[in-house]
């Protein structure tokens, strides 16, 4: 039997971005996967728990929460979402919650930025993308004065990008990404 991975995220550009990270932690280039989208944060909580069960019904072997934390207090959404999962039909899981939201991991590895969007200006590393309060507007930002105002950020669009030209050892510098890459290589 082939491993499900069920994901439950806020947009689709999460999805898009969590499948090709888990691609790249794990070494495979086919998985297999089922979501839920919460369009934002807000349905998350009060959803999470019939999600897992309707991705369990399709076959989900292990179940990633991942939820921004935006302006929230870490460990108090921590527990939010673990109680609100309760009881988790599907026992391998884990809730991830990028620190302050998944742009800042994407942020890491100005390299990929560059690369992903063609960009002829170099991009300066970040030291902590963890500390920016508003990694996605900086991420806009990076994006609009390295293109020299010929491109506009979309996460919808250029998220997907920049993470299949992420380089993991550089996303390890955000303290968040690391139970998600350990919980992947454990599992897959």
């Amino acid at each position: 039997m082939s491993k499900v991975i069920g994901l439950i995220a806020e947009d689709m550009s999460d999805i898009d971005v969590l499948r090709t990270l888990i691609r790249k932690v794990s070494g495979k280039t086919v998985l297999k996967t089922q979501h839920f989208v919460g369009h934002g944060c807000g349905k998350i909580i009060g959803k999470c728990n019939q999600w897992a069960h309707d991705l369990k019904r399709r076959g989900c072997t292990s179940l990633i929460v991942v939820q921004d934390l935006d302006n929230k207090t870490l460990v108090q959404l921590v527990n939010d979402l673990k109680n609100a999962l309760q009881p988790c039909p599907i026992s391998r899981n884990i809730v991830v919650i990028p620190v302050q939201m998944i742009e800042a991991w994407l942020l890491s590895d100005a390299q990929a930025i560059r690369k992903a969007l063609n960009l002829l200006d170099t991009v300066n590393e970040i030291p902590n993308p963890e500390a920016l309060l508003d990694p996605k507007s900086r991420l806009g930002e990076i994006i609009r004065i390295r293109s020299r105002g010929e491109k506009r950020y979309a996460n919808t669009i250029h998220n997907a990008k920049i993470a299949n030209e992420i380089r993991v050892d550089r996303l390890r510098r955000c303290r968040s990404f690391k139970p998600f890459e350990s919980f992947v290589r454990n599992t897959y």
